[in-house]
């Protein structure tokens, strides 16, 4: 069996065009590849933010299955809150679907017990398992985590006593034949703690022509955001992981700047945080928040054309590929440098750093860029070269090589 003729189950905690974010660009770009090479991948994930059921999408099956939140008690708004982030659900249709499904390699997306069910699941049938940590798991900050697990704060976990009866207790990641990191600090950290898997640095990719191509609509104006500002555009789940808050200090030195914030709100009591301290600073008029758009938008390519510059001042961030976005479609990037952007942002070839806990470091970078119309040039020029190495069929060749050698092993 060759590598471009199998059956590969693709599976995700969530997969909904309500919070596309990207995991599901990652999923998404990467079946669609794989079918266009004759591979038969399939995407099969738990129904939140959905509905259980079937669908075809561009030749592509996707099953949502039922689940639930292994804690007592369980309210409608602490399970809103896991569905949104961080949520460690029990789905036991999903697993006797890959059990039937006659697969010949499972592709988890996911982490938590989803992620080991997956794994221990493709061992008893024999077949290889690959795990994509999208977000992260050696380099994921104790913040970021404590506040992951906020909604399960003060309830009972009985997931915990089942996980220990059904042999659920281990971790995804010693499980898997393979393991992909999007980027070179969690590589390294998972080639320490389990020498003997094998690791693979694996980056996020873009659709560097379909960006490229500037659509006819003009959302600026439907937003109401006036043509004479200089627009700063951050695209990123709206969240105290991202960071945006910083942003408004932007808008406190230049008055001549609008603020645009674009995508899913998984932090609503960060996003009202964000709002309050724009109508502190006397700012709340040049921000303009936007709770995402459904993938395909034109709206979204259209905005990344007319914005001036592109912010991501997250704290975390395993791979960051809305910069990359931002490359394709011609626009100069400051980011924060966390996590995975180090590994292909230069800083003053294709793009600058700040540190993303001082606002004046923001503030610095800004004013560079804004202020030396030869820099702008040159990063946009180096980023749009520099771009190239991240298109969609080049990764999926990688991916299909890791699924032959994976298979070749297993025979």
């Amino acid at each position: 069996m060759s590598a471009a003729n199998i059956r590969v189950a693709h599976v995700l905690r969530r997969f909904t065009r309500s919070e596309w974010g990207g995991t599901e660009s990652v999923v998404w770009n990467t079946v669609l590849q794989l079918r266009a090479r004759g591979a038969d991948p399939e995407i099969l994930t738990t129904s939140a933010l959905s509905k259980p059921g079937e669908e075809w999408d561009d030749g592509v099956r996707i099953r949502r299955f039922p689940y639930w939140y292994p804690y007592f008690p369980m309210t409608g708004r602490a399970a809103l809150e896991m569905d949104k982030k961080g949520g460690n659900p029990f789905s036991p249709g999903l697993f006797r679907a890959l059990k039937k499904g006659r697969f010949d390699l499972i592709h988890i997306h996911c982490g938590g017990r989803l992620s080991v069910m997956c794994a221990l699941t493709a061992h008893r049938l024999g077949i290889p398992c690959v795990i994509s940590l999208h977000g992260g798991f050696a380099a994921v900050p104790d913040g970021e985590l404590k506040n992951m697990m906020a909604p399960a704060r003060g309830r009972f976990h009985y997931g915990g006593i089942i996980d220990r009866i059904a042999g659920y207790r281990r971790n995804a990641v010693a499980e898997s034949d393979a393991v992909i990191c999007i980027s070179r600090a969690e590589e390294r950290l998972l080639k320490e703690q389990f020498p003997d898997r094998r690791i693979v640095y694996l980056p996020n990719g873009v659709n560097c022509d379909e960006f490229a191509q500037k659509p006819s609509s003009t959302p600026q104006a439907e937003w109401r955001i006036p043509a004479d500002r200089r627009l700063i555009l951050c695209i990123s789940r709206i969240d105290y992981q991202k960071n945006q808050k910083i942003l408004l200090e932007i808008l406190r030195k230049d008055p001549n700047s609008h603020l645009l914030l674009l995508g899913p709100v998984t932090s609503p009591w960060y996003c009202e945080e964000v709002k309050n301290r724009a109508k502190e600073l006397g700012v709340a008029d040049r921000l303009t928040v936007i709770p995402g758009l459904p993938p395909g938008d034109p709206r979204l390519k259209a905005v990344l054309h007319e914005a001036d510059l592109f912010v991501l001042p997250s704290l975390h961030e395993p791979f960051g590929i809305v910069a990359l976005e931002a490359w394709a479609a011609g626009l100069p990037v400051l980011a924060s440098g966390a996590g995975g952007l180090a590994d292909f942002i230069t800083p003053e070839r294709n793009g600058l750093f700040f540190d993303p806990e001082k606002p004046e470091s923001l503030v610095c970078a800004y004013e560079r860029l804004i202020g030396d119309p030869g820099l702008r040039e040159n990063l946009i020029a180096h980023a749009q070269e520099d771009v190239r190495a991240f298109s969609w069929p080049a990764l999926t060749d990688r991916l299909l090589n890791l699924y032959g050698e994976l298979l070749h092993e297993k025979r």
